[in-house]
């Protein structure tokens, strides 16, 4: 077939994205020595000022082009979301050396259970896991403890990752153990194990909680979130902390009373709120494509936002819920809250809705101030002491 300039202009397009695609592989390459220089003087991966400036700068250079800003920004949040992952294979500047711990995961052949697995492994920790699932689900690199007491008995460290109705049942076996190691739970819900945790504190085991709030996909740990939840055991959770702390992860502390407060708010709130927003959908009946072709920019960022929370595991959804206590308030604030909005557009009262959205919109500012401008500030780095 005879060469039409319409051809030569896509071949120049093909050209063009594969400069880009070497560039791209050439800034990753530059963030992996950057890496390996942070690590040789002892710095954190990331580093705020700096991905603000190049998200500054991306934002700024797209809007010269005609390009929206906001697109730029999201180019430059995805190449420094790169960078960080590289660097993190990188690691940390290194630590003194620690003792490698005896490690039993129960529950380990699930998903959150596996990365903590692969995690506790990839610090040099000897990790054995209980489990029904481990013959099938496990390579064979990881240790199978067939009988409970045993391993139990061997471990410094037991970490309990099963789904959160299962958890007091393998406390309650636990205590027939008479395990001296250092125990917590990473449940999403802390409600069900209260009772199992006060126990187990009166009869001397050594106990803690964590909670990591993010994912087992999770690609990069810098700037997620993790909780040590004060069990009322200064030793558990120092070892607990320990164990995290030369990850990227921003580790803080927390009283376990209040944890499910929180997450009634973080947690149940979002899913509650995207099921909502779905089912409104459902109801509505809108032909296969009538809300793409017509979204704007706020029904599109709310529905990837729904989408990814109810692609999720619905036994884990409708746990988050149903387990923890505080749920029934959470879901009389958010029909009260339904009901003022409907009570000041259906009366007209400009100035009363007015009022809510800026009220709605100050806390948020609090929280998240200039959101879709810049990154957040940056949390505690998980080796300094002043963690809340």
């Amino acid at each position: 077939m005879a060469e039409t300039p319409l051809s030569r202009l896509r071949a120049s397009l093909n050209g063009a994205d594969a400069q880009i695609q070497a560039g791209i592989a050439r800034r990753l390459e530059i963030a992996r020595r950057i890496g390996r220089a942070k690590r040789a003087r002892g710095l954190p991966v990331r580093d705020y000022a700096v991905e603000r400036h190049v998200v500054g700068r991306w934002r700024a250079a797209m809007e010269g082009m005609g390009v929206p800003p906001e697109r730029g920004e999201a180019l430059a949040r995805w190449l420094v979301e790169e960078a960080v992952r590289v660097q993190e294979q990188v690691g940390e500047a290194p630590e003194p050396r620690r003792k490698p711990a005896d490690i039993l995961v129960i529950g380990g052949a699930g998903s959150m259970g596996r990365w903590m697995v692969e995690f506790f492994r990839a610090g040099g920790h000897r990790v054995a896991v209980s489990d029904p699932r481990t013959p099938r689900r496990l390579p064979a690199e990881f240790r199978p403890a067939s009988d409970l007491g045993d391993a139990a008995r061997a471990a410094d460290v037991i970490v309990v990752a099963t789904p959160m109705r299962v958890a007091p049942t393998v406390y309650r076996d636990l205590w027939k153990t008479r395990t001296r190691a250092t125990i917590f739970d990473i449940l999403s819900i802390k409600a069900p194990l209260l009772r199992a945790i006060r126990r187990g504190r009166t009869a001397g085991f050594h106990l803690t909680s964590v909670h990591p709030l993010f994912g087992p996909t999770t690609r990069t740990l810098s700037g997620r979130n993790l909780l040590i939840l004060d069990c009322g055991d200064p030793q558990a959770n120092r070892v607990a902390e320990d164990l995290f702390r030369a990850s990227s992860l921003s580790v803080h502390r927390l009283p376990i009373e209040r944890h499910d407060l929180l997450m009634a708010d973080v947690l149940a709130l979002p899913h509650a709120t995207s099921l909502l927003f779905s089912l409104a959908l459902v109801r509505a009946g809108h032909a296969t494509g009538d809300l793409a072709r017509a979204a704007p920019t706020s029904f599109s960022r709310q529905a990837e936002v729904a989408h990814v929370v109810t692609g999720e595991n619905p036994q884990l959804s409708y746990d988050i819920q149903a387990l923890n206590p505080i749920s029934e308030a959470l879901f009389e604030r958010m029909a009260g809250a339904l009901e003022t909005v409907r009570h000041v557009v259906r009366s007209g009262d400009q100035d009363g809705y007015n009022r809510l959205v800026e009220e709605a919109h100050a806390l948020l500012e609090l929280e998240y101030p200039s959101a879709g401008m810049e990154l957040p500030v940056a949390p505690p780095h998980p080796r300094s002491r002043g963690r809340s």
